[in-house]
């Protein structure tokens, strides 16, 4: 067994830090136990702080490759503690504070294992550590539980001085969102029933509510997912809203002036847009990055995800009207034109990038005060850029069948952003394990 080298075997296991201290190291897993630690003798010897001289070891026996925890600190496979586990190839371990992926260089390639190689580079180049703390089962686990009305209007009531938790009540735990699924099912159940009355009446009253609760249904869910993300519960409901209306028009209106200076659209096409509207709405977020009470990177994820949806809306809005009115226009286009929107949406798009951007900026200020300098952090440049890159794509005109390049492309930003919850929840629970820390919201 040797770091930085891999054997050229099919069946050896490679185990590689992929974020943390011990980023960029190696081990290629023989028939031979492995031990983990600070200590000299360790076969990969450790620079995280977190890893004691003897924390884990790493057996493989030709088949299977299997971890053992040997500290109190128990290695995290998954995002679950493990005294022992099998590993297989995709699989990510979290020993101390790095994040290691387990790879079977001999195994047959798949679209889930393009899609993890890609969320890997992503992830490197935006600086965003992957989420091995996350379980899907666990965070979404309230979706389906019944929750009285009552429940929905306590939820929503924070953000105040009065109803804004202290530091030490604030939950560091992963969120588990419920009441973005009852807006989706609340928004779409209702554009269904203008579909419905339009296919019945064929009233033209009926189209501007078709068009704006087309174009709301699936941005708004998605804002209040991030809403409920946002665990330390300091950003009221009127504020979101405050932003989601001035931002959504002054994110578009900066972004159309950039499209009239620039001329950019006329080399690069609709893949413009990428840096056009991701600068645009990245220089949105200053109305409100001096407010020091937000000091959160989990704010800054919930006020990009709102500038986004502004955006998103009155786009899709426009998108929709177009296609009714516009050369060979017609309902039938118009529904087809939101149906689209709404469903790519979810896969990507304004809401999940800006949502990124907007992280990355108040990962960058923390609790300080605003300096313009912090827009040329290279933490907030790297995420910025990415997020062009992938709208970029998005936008361009190469067209791989089963809208591939949308999945692959959505299941990247997911992955970003669950990253940045877990960044997010490490900062609040890194505050609170501060002795000096304040009660500051």
């Amino acid at each position: 067994m040797t770091l930085e080298t891999a054997p050229a075997m099919s069946s050896v296991f490679l185990f590689v830090c992929i974020a943390g201290p011990d980023r960029g190291k190696r081990l290629a897993l023989t028939a031979t136990e492995a031990l983990v630690g600070t200590d000299a003798s360790a076969n990969l010897l450790s620079d995280d702080p977190d890893v004691t001289e003897r924390f884990a070891t790493l057996r493989f026996d030709g088949a299977r490759l299997r971890i053992k925890g040997l500290a109190e600190l128990l290695p995290f496979v998954d995002g679950h503690a493990v005294a022992e586990a099998v590993l297989t190839g995709g699989q990510q371990v979290r020993l101390g504070r790095s994040l290691w992926e387990v790879y079977a260089p001999g195994a047959a390639p798949s679209m889930m294992g393009f899609v993890n190689r890609l969320g890997d580079h992503l992830s490197n180049a935006a600086g965003i550590e992957k989420p091995g703390e996350w379980d899907a089962r666990e965070m979404f686990a309230d979706v389906t539980k019944k929750h009285a009305d009552e429940d929905v209007e306590t939820y929503f009531t924070v953000g105040t001085l009065a109803t804004t938790p202290p530091l030490s009540a604030i939950d560091g735990q992963w969120p588990k969102p419920w009441v973005f699924a009852r807006v989706f099912t609340f928004t779409v159940g209702l554009y269904v029933l203008f579909v419905l009355a339009w296919n019945h009446f064929q009233n033209d009253n009926l189209i501007p509510g078709l068009m704006m609760i087309g174009s709301v249904a699936v941005p708004l869910s998605l804002l209040i997912f991030f809403f409920e993300v946002n665990v330390p519960r300091n950003v009221s409901l009127y504020q979101v809203i405050k932003l989601l209306l001035i931002g959504g028009l002054a994110s578009i209106v900066v972004s159309l002036f950039f499209f009239q200076w620039t001329g950019l659209s006329n080399w690069l096409g609709a893949a413009s847009a990428g840096i056009i509207e991701e600068t645009g709405k990245a220089l949105t977020l200053l109305l409100v990055a001096s407010k020091a009470r937000f000091r959160w990177t989990l704010n800054g994820l919930l006020f990009g995800a709102t500038v986004g949806t502004g955006f998103a809306v009155f786009e899709s809005a426009g998108y929709a009207l177009d296609a009714a009115i516009g050369d060979g226009g017609s309902i039938e286009a118009m529904r087809q034109t939101i149906m689209e929107r709404g469903v790519l949406s979810v896969l990507g798009g304004h809401v999940l990038w800006t949502g990124l951007v907007g992280a990355a900026l108040w990962r960058v200020r923390g609790d300080q005060p605003f300096r313009r300098e912090m827009l040329a952090d290279p933490r907030f440049i790297r995420v910025l850029l990415v997020c062009m890159a992938m709208h970029m794509v998005w936008n361009s005109p190469w067209h791989p069948p089963l809208y591939s390049k949308y999945i692959a492309l959505g299941a990247c930003a997911w992955l970003l952003v669950l990253g940045m919850i877990q960044s997010g929840l490490k900062q609040v629970r890194e505050a609170q394990a501060t002795p000096a820390a304040t009660p500051a919201q």
